[in-house]
């Protein structure tokens, strides 16, 4: 799918969420998370703890959704100048496809954690993996390649 990119003035912006109160115990007070959202949109958000992970997410909106924990949690965004964007066309299968591969891989992660798990499940959920795989690879091969 392919979007159609207007001149726009678009800004990246950079975020970190600030806790006053840890309710899991996880991940503690102060700075928690650094983030980053794109041009595009998509936002990335890396944890800042012992148990750091990388996750990603189609908005900003979505990631106050998630983790704003009804207001406890305060999302501080940093505003960058805005960049220039001219006319072009932007794909964003190829994004789209790699967050459906992260996504699934992570499901067949978390099943295989959960204590009643059979299984076929873990083994269902890797054969959808594999099926997005070839999604993927099918999209690399066979579509023309963008010009720099």
């Amino acid at each position: 799918m392919a979007l159609k990119m207007h001149t726009a003035i678009l800004a990246m912006k950079l975020f970190h969420f600030y806790r006053n109160n840890d309710e899991t115990g996880v991940s503690g007070t102060g700075p928690v998370v650094e983030g980053v959202q794109f041009t595009n949109g998509w936002c990335a958000l890396r944890w800042i703890s012992n148990k750091s992970s990388l996750c990603f997410y189609q908005s900003l909106e979505e990631v106050k959704a998630i983790h704003s924990h009804g207001g406890k949690t305060e999302i501080i965004v940093h505003d960058f100048e805005p960049v220039k964007k001219r006319t072009t066309e932007v794909s964003n299968d190829r994004m789209e496809m790699l967050m459906r591969i992260i996504e699934e891989s992570s499901h067949a992660i978390n099943l295989s954690e959960e204590k009643d798990c059979k299984p076929e499940q873990i083994t269902q959920a890797i054969n959808q993996v594999r099926k997005t795989l070839e999604e993927f690879e099918n999209l690399l091969v066979h579509k023309p390649k963008r010009v720099a």
